[in-house]
């Protein structure tokens, strides 16, 4: 491994125990998951893959803009990579932190701003290159503990914690780079409350006319990934490319099939969970009876949400910008289903959530504007309330490599509330009544869970991540005043199936984490997913 910076240090190895029997991993996965799942998950670095780990270093300047004006800024990244690896085998960075150290004059704005400290997160988007072949580098999910900001001299915000595997297909070097840096902090008087905003957001470019590379791997002739499938014969399947791969696509099983890629957002399907169960389907009822629910202490926690909801009418998404404060009884209830079968979940585990906006079980107003029928642009301000309960379950599974997917399903009822309408400029008094006729049914749907090392990875309960579902809009009603009916201009231009949404939720406060008691607000990510080349793993 060659870096702008010198290596300093070697990784240490992890362990590997030899798996049981399949009664026991079942219940062994089962009680150590719902044990995890009940007291939270935190993520972990984990370990490279390789003995020959070196620290790479390397410093690059950057411009950042901040709300008075732009400054320069020393952007230092360090990660722990191998020097080389064998083609096809996963490399995890080890100890991975990005420093933003910003000059003397960006830290007086901020305490003129009357910000004394700050925590959140940093978020480095790179890129992987091999010969021709390149991908993002996601390292997007580094936190930055609470911080002052000093009254005198630079102010240096640092982002640490886990950042996705990448793998390499073929031989070569694969040099790690480099990209956009964005910083969003949580800030705070000298008191400790909030500023106004409460929040920032600080994006960094790197300066023209230098060498971005952080490190390069030199990637050997290799055989393949790791050790023989658990599951003999599940055939291998090569890559389709032989460049750099980066996603969060959950685990891949060691020299088996990689996981399928859900279109609604990153994750992993359970193992053959695609037959609706068919396998506890076709088992003798007699055999085996199914358990009831649970009920546990539930685990009262808080977070925010927010993200895109698209009207398919219109062709055009409406931005729940403001993140909706969102109120959660976590692991209120546990089911074991003893009588699970291949693609069966062995334990789900049930929580439920409300809204909270000034009292009220809503997300906040937001102000959207569309072109109704292809060209008048009209803009509402759209509120979306929750009927009852947002019921939460999470599925969880027995992989052959002894990882933890799960699948989360979060269903509830939202009415669309519709006010301040404005068509082409002109006001257009909808009333104060005007709303759906009904509530949407929306269920939103999450994947992730836990790889073979334990380390979490796309959506779980308490460390959020992206939900994705489709929701039919329902007519509306009461819109109009003096005896103007809207119903049926609004109910043609926005009614209807097929309206995909996608929302993203943020870690879960619960009184034990570090950010606690100010969660922390989620970025939205507005596409299902991505084109060209895969970016690999899961943090």
């Amino acid at each position: 491994m060659s870096s702008r910076g010198r290596s300093r240090g070697r990784a240490g190895a992890g362990g590997s125990g030899e798996p049981g029997g399949r009664r026991r991993a079942l219940a062994r996965t089962a009680s150590a998951g719902a044990a995890v799942l009940v007291a939270g998950l935190v993520p972990g670095t984990g370990a490279a893959v390789d003995e020959d780990v070196r620290t790479a270093e390397a410093v690059f300047a950057y411009r950042c803009a901040l709300p008075g004006g732009e400054h320069p800024a020393a952007v230092r990244v360090s990660a722990g990579l191998p020097q080389r690896v064998p083609a096809g085998r996963a490399i995890r960075p080890a100890d991975v932190s990005v420093a933003v150290e910003l000059p003397a004059a960006a830290a007086a704005e901020l305490t003129a701003r009357g910000v004394a400290s700050a925590e959140g997160a940093v978020r480095l988007t790179g890129r992987l290159s091999q010969g021709e072949h390149s991908a993002e580098l996601p390292w997007t999910q580094l936190t930055t503990p609470q911080a002052p900001v000093p009254a005198e001299g630079p102010y240096t915000v640092r982002g640490a914690g886990p950042v996705p595997e990448v793998t390499a297909g073929s031989a070569g070097v694969l040099t790690f780079a480099t990209g956009p840096v964005t910083l969003d902090l949580l800030t705070r008087t000298a008191d400790g409350t909030a500023t106004t905003p409460p929040d920032l957001s600080v994006t960094c470019a790197p300066e023209p006319d230098q060498d971005t590379a952080i490190a390069e791997v030199r990637i050997t002739p290799g055989p393949g990934a790791g050790e023989p499938s658990a599951n003999p014969t599940a055939p291998a399947e090569p890559s389709t490319a032989p460049g750099p791969t980066a996603a969060p696509t959950g685990p891949r099983p060691p020299g088996g099939k990689p996981p399928e890629r859900d279109p609604g957002g990153p994750g992993i399907r359970p193992p053959q969970a695609e037959n609706g169960g068919k396998a506890r389907q076709e088992k003798n009822a007699d055999d085996c009876e199914e358990p009831p629910a649970t009920p546990l202490p539930p685990v009262p926690a808080h977070g925010y949400v927010a993200g895109y909801a698209n009207v398919l009418k219109l062709g055009a998404a409406m931005f729940v910008k403001d993140p909706g404060l969102m109120r959660v009884s976590m692991a209120k209830a546990l089911q074991m289903h003893p009588c699970a079968g291949e693609g069966d979940p062995v334990f789900t585990l049930y929580s439920d959530a409300t809204l909270d906006y000034r009292g009220k079980p809503q997300f906040p107003p937001a102000r959207s504007t569309f072109l109704t029928f292809g060209f008048m642009p009209t803009t509402a301000t759209v509120e979306l309330l929750l009927e009852g309960k947002l019921e939460i379950a999470t599925d969880s599974y027995f992989a052959p490599d002894f990882s933890q997917p799960q699948v989360t399903k979060a269903t509830g009822k939202i009415r669309v509330r519709l006010t301040d309408v404005e068509v082409n400029g002109a006001p257009l008094d909808v009333g104060p009544a005007c709303r759906t006729v009904r509530p949407m049914e929306l269920t939103l749907t999450g994947r992730g869970g836990q790889d073979v090392n334990g380390v979490p990875y796309g959506y779980t309960v308490e460390l959020g991540g992206p939900l994705t579902g489709t929701a039919d809009i329902p007519p509306f009603t009461d819109c109009g005043t003096g005896g103007e009916d809207l119903d049926r201009m609004l109910t043609g231009a926005l009614s209807g199936p097929g309206n995909f949404t996608k929302m993203t939720q943020g870690a879960l406060c619960s009184g034990t984490q570090d950010f606690c008691p100010d969660a922390p607000r989620p970025r939205p990510e507005r596409h299902a997913g991505s084109a060209g080349p895969t970016a690999a793993g899961r943090p």
